[in-house]
């Protein structure tokens, strides 16, 4: 939609935005100078020869739908001719010469010729091309047609759609100016945000490290119930960091349990537990979190009864040296990943 002036709705909000945000944000969107550019030489309604463009574009699209039967045919010959005329008209009144309302005169084409994507386009046909393409755009375009055989119109119709290629392209390239300029400007809000978010993102990570509270079960001694044969036989890998590597494996004869060992007695509020991330992860439950001081007396603090993919126990309040997981017998035994904070 556009107003009297010519100036679409979208245009309308993007200058008011323009105008109303303060300096910090124009700058924060960079290419503000840019845009305002753009906006006053895009190519629109509310240029001269713009009618003639849009004209043209609208025939583009009966040559497409048109040419699905056939490329040289009569009809799409006559649109592309029609649109030679439509985009000269509209690179002569681009530079402030009016054609009127009938077809073009012989001083037209001559000024038309002039000016440098007309003069380029237009030498690329042939002299009788050239002719061919004023008797088609003049009273005499029957006759000019019943004239041509077969390989001269298909000649031709091929000269002709090419010609209205390259007459285009600097109009579309000029009626897409602001389009270019806010599609630079967002890219660059994207890309920047998008890069202070992986900086934020490993910022956060690093602070997590550095200030965070440290994972009190790393690398610490793991002691499990009994082992499953060829399965889970690095026990490492439950305190390893990583909860993708399955931790351990027990076999299913009785009560199942793992030990992590802290190395001494230490407070701590959070234990999280990651499953087996590969299936079965229904043996896990009902699982029991339990902590003791001496590794004999155990209490529990927390019991996990879903089947879980990641289990995280809050506010615990606890204070142990060894922290024991069980499950409810008899089952295998395996997790992933146990972290202690």
């Amino acid at each position: 939609m556009s107003d009297e002036n010519g100036a679409t709705l979208s245009e309308q909000k993007t200058g008011t935005l323009d105008k109303a945000s303060p300096h910090w944000l124009n700058r924060a969107l960079w290419l503000g100078p840019q845009v305002a550019e753009a906006r006053q030489k895009n190519f629109d309604a509310s240029k001269p020869g713009f009618v003639w463009f849009d004209i043209s574009r609208q025939l583009c699209d009966d040559v497409v739908k048109i040419g699905e039967t056939g490329k040289g045919s009569l009809a799409v010959l006559l649109l592309d001719c029609q649109q030679v005329e439509l985009l000269v008209r509209a690179l002569l009144e681009r530079e402030g010469v009016l054609t009127g309302a009938g077809s073009l005169g012989e001083g037209d084409w001559q000024r038309a010729r002039a000016l440098r994507p007309v003069g380029q386009a237009l030498d690329k046909l042939s002299v009788s091309q050239s002719a061919i393409l004023t008797g088609i755009l003049g009273p005499d375009r029957d006759a000019t047609l019943a004239k041509l055989t077969g390989e001269e119109r298909e000649s031709f119709s091929n000269a002709i759609h090419a010609l209205v290629v390259q007459l285009s392209e600097p109009l579309e390239f000029e009626a897409n100016r602001l389009g270019r300029a806010l599609f630079a400007r967002w890219a660059r809000v994207i890309v920047t945000v998008a890069v202070v978010a992986v900086v934020a993102g490993l910022a956060g990570t690093w602070m997590s490290k550095k200030f965070g509270k440290p994972n009190l079960a790393l690398h610490r001694p793991v002691t499990i119930s009994s082992q499953y044969p060829s399965q889970g036989t690095d026990h490492t890998l439950l305190v390893d960091g990583d909860s993708d590597n399955l931790g351990f494996h027990t076999n299913n004869d009785g009560q199942q349990w793992v030990v992590i060992d802290l190395g001494a007695v230490h407070k701590f509020n959070k234990v999280v537990v990651y499953n087996r991330s590969d299936g079965y992860q229904e043996r896990a439950v009902p699982l029991k979190l339990k902590v003791s001081k001496d590794g004999q007396n155990y209490t529990l603090l927390a019991e996990k009864k879903e089947i879980f993919d990641k289990w995280t126990a809050k506010n615990l309040n606890a204070e142990g040296r060894y922290v024991r997981l069980e499950n409810t017998p008899p089952n295998h035994f395996h997790l992933a990943e146990v972290e202690v904070y």
